[in-house]
């Protein structure tokens, strides 16, 4: 990964990699819990597909696909990310699409308030939908009350009291070339990187002063919803920033696949949900999240969740050994190059792990292997994640 930094402090990555087509992201260090009003990041995301100065809503989403692309974004806690996907011929195209997005100003009346109404469609969604509610409450029963706490998508009041000057201010305030970086990564040459610097060197240069965001102590959290008599659960905790690589290295040994220690005596013992994870599922810049999930098991097991729990965490030792770590590597190996085969999926790794890091997925990758091979050295999360929060929907 090579690094340019631009006279306006805007930072450009380079990875170059043997895939056919031409990835470019363009991330903003802002997200949830930098706001004052909930949810505007979020909902600002969508808006820069909006119409500005030189291109109209509907030409963007045609310029965007119709020049060989596939585009997409995303809303963190700490980063707002913009990317695509291209053949090589589209590229211009898809840069003067992208510049025209970053150095716009104001929006359409008429835009915003239709895009208001799809973004608090998405929260009723989310509200009503079990395993989304699950993810998002997350933060919450962690967190509680606070800046680390709240929704990325915001809530309903939040949104509703958003106006257009609202998230033109917003834009205008940290949507600044030494808040954002560029990532370029696949089958690029000296031209294309040329052309992003000629585009993106025109950004202005701001002073942006990030809030310090809050956090609070949260608490089991126990929701109602029509779940069709499916209990959806989750188990929580918060670690270091620094704890990250260790507790992705657990996950890829204990869940995913059928061959998983998760899989193996949850489903399989007891028959306790369809999928069940171990994940990070919030990621902050000082701290993450480490949850066990399972969005959805029979009421009747929820009297042998604690068993099977308990069966997980107090065993590790027994059930693990270096010949199962072994296969779990040959198997994350596997997952890893699906990832790196496809580029559009690998931009949404590389920036999350250059936001907080400022290493691709390729270093991320051997540090992770690294860190399977020295499992023993794991087991002391497990012990921690059992003292965690949870978030219980029961059938309403």
């Amino acid at each position: 990964m090579n690094k340019i930094l631009l006279d306006n402090n805007l930072k450009i990555y380079t990875i170059k990699t043997e895939n056919k087509n031409i990835g470019i992201g363009i991330g903003v260090n802002v997200g949830s819990i930098y706001e004052e009003i909930p949810g505007i990041s979020h909902f600002l995301e969508h808006m820069m597909f909006k119409s500005n100065k030189k291109y109209s809503s509907q030409q963007i989403d045609e310029g965007l696909e119709l020049s060989g692309a596939i585009s997409n974004a995303f809303t963190s806690t700490c980063l707002t990310f913009y990317f695509v996907e291209t053949i090589p011929h589209g590229f211009s195209k898809i840069i003067d699409i992208l510049f025209s997005m970053f150095s716009n100003e104001k929006f359409k009346e008429e835009e915003f308030e239709k895009e208001k109404k799809v973004v608090l469609s998405e929260i009723e969604r989310n509200e009503n939908n079990p395993e989304d509610r699950l993810i998002s409450s997350i933060p919450n029963s962690v967190f509680g009350n606070s800046d680390y706490g709240r929704s990325i998508i915001g809530n309903r009041e939040s949104i509703e009291s958003i106006t257009k000057k609202d998230l033109e201010e917003f834009k205008e305030k940290y949507y600044s070339a030494n808040n954002m970086f560029i990532l370029l990564e696949g089958n690029f040459n000296k031209k294309h990187i040329d052309l992003v610097i000629k585009y993106f060197s025109k950004l202005e240069n701001k002073d942006v002063k990030l809030k310090i965001p809050t956090k609070s102590k949260g608490k089991d959290i126990y929701l109602n919803l029509y779940t069709q008599n499916q209990i959806y659960f989750a188990l929580s905790k918060n670690y270091k920033i620094e704890e990250f690589f260790d507790l992705e290295a657990l996950s890829s040994i204990l869940s995913g696949g059928i061959s998983s220690k998760l899989f193996q005596i949850f489903r399989n013992k007891y028959g306790i949900g369809y999928v069940q994870q171990l994940e990070n599922t919030y990621i902050y810049p000082e701290q993450i999240i480490f949850s066990l999930l399972i969005p959805g098991f029979e009421k009747e097991k929820e009297q042998i969740l604690e068993k099977a729990i308990n069966e997980i965490i107090s065993n590790y030792s027994d059930y693990i050994s270096s010949e199962y770590v072994n296969g779990r590597i040959k198997r994350q190996k596997l997952v890893f190059e699906k990832i790196k085969n496809n580029l559009f999926k690998k931009m949404y790794y590389d920036a999350l792990l250059i936001k907080l890091f400022d290493i691709s997925f390729e270093q991320f990758e051997k540090i992770i292997f690294t860190k399977m091979k020295n499992y023993e050295k794991l087991e002391k999360y497990l012990e921690s994640l059992e003292k965690g929060n949870r978030v219980i929907i029961y059938p309403k």
